[in-house]
């Protein structure tokens, strides 16, 4: 399976992504204009699920194993006691 992770450049489109939404949502407020205001509050949550997407991708996680799989970990211990 394909590892997808988030790198430098999508942090450069989730910024153009909130300034496009804060710009049309200033532009809607200030000209009293629906559309824009419509727009700008699709363009909210969109903002916001986009960002939460790309830092749930950039955290680091368990190292990756061959395949670009991470290796599950175990929570028993490895050792027996007689």
């Amino acid at each position: 399976m394909v590892n997808l992770r988030s790198g430098r450049q999508d942090r450069l489109l989730v910024i153009v992504v909130w300034l496009l939404t804060v710009v049309v949502l200033g532009l809607g407020i200030a000209t009293a204009s629906p559309i824009l205001l419509v727009w700008g509050v699709l363009g909210l949550p969109a903002a916001v699920f986009l960002s939460y997407v790309h830092l749930r991708d950039t955290r680091s996680g368990p190292p990756a194993g061959p395949g670009g799989v991470a290796e599950p970990t175990s929570v028993e211990p490895t050792s027996v006691e007689p």
